[in-house]
């Protein structure tokens, strides 16, 4: 359970979905098909991925090349060829998710900061982009240049999982609003505040900085707020 609060930020992505809502036809439609589609593709590809991971390395190479794990699994199947075809790859993908976190991101500063909830010149343009897209790059540099993966990823995890209890917690108090249930929001909000204590405990013994990291970004945030 630990392992997978660790890797959520790898599924957490798909709140970026939400963010094209004002763009997307027939949104009421379209948004359950988006997110059921891509969660269920995801969750599959990811399985398949771990089977053929572990039935082509022995787990003392899993842990030796655990940077480039997948490319490595790829040697023994189609050889060096497919190490660099899984690289490249991998770099694409990358390079795909950074894209929709940054102008993502960027979209929800620019809203509320035009909503007065940030200050206001962060919704000021800059090559045609808001402000906050070229603050965010530039924090995002300093912060991989100078912080390990793991404590990087353990913040992303916390950060997040910590914003989607939040977002399940407003979800029930709105639910006669919005028309919803509010039995599986408040599940979401307790089970959320219950994985992100888990995860800050059992990452504290091992991943201290990471620890440190998650807690001085939530801190800075709830400052500025």
């Amino acid at each position: 359970m630990v392992g997978g609060m660790v890797i959520f930020v790898a599924y957490e992505g798909f709140e970026l979905i939400a963010n094209a809502v004002p763009d997307m036809e027939d949104p009421k439609k379209n948004v359950p098909r988006a997110y059921y589609g891509a969660v269920i593709f995801v969750i599959l590809l990811y399985v398949v991925i771990a089977a053929v991971t572990v039935g082509s390395l022995p787990f003392a190479r899993i842990a030796k090349a655990q940077d480039y794990v997948l490319a490595e699994a790829a040697k023994p199947i189609i050889g060096k060829v497919g190490f660099t075809i899984i690289t490249i790859a991998a770099l694409i993908s990358v390079f795909s998710a950074i894209n929709a976190t940054l102008y993502g991101g960027s979209r929800v500063s620019y809203q509320i900061a035009k909503d007065d909830e940030l200050p206001h010149a962060l919704s000021d343009q800059l090559w045609n982009h808001p402000v906050g897209l070229m603050i965010t790059a530039v924090a995002t540099l300093v912060l991989v240049n100078t912080v390990n993966l793991e404590s990087i990823s353990t913040a992303g995890s916390a950060g997040f999982i910590l914003i989607f209890a939040l977002v399940n917690f407003v979800a029930f108090k709105r639910a006669d609003h919005i028309h919803g249930n509010k039995v599986v929001p408040m599940a979401g909000f307790v089970l959320g505040l219950f994985a992100f204590a888990a995860m800050i405990v059992q990452q504290y013994s091992s991943n201290r900085l990471g620890v440190l990291l998650a807690i001085s970004v939530i801190g800075v945030c709830f400052l500025a707020e």
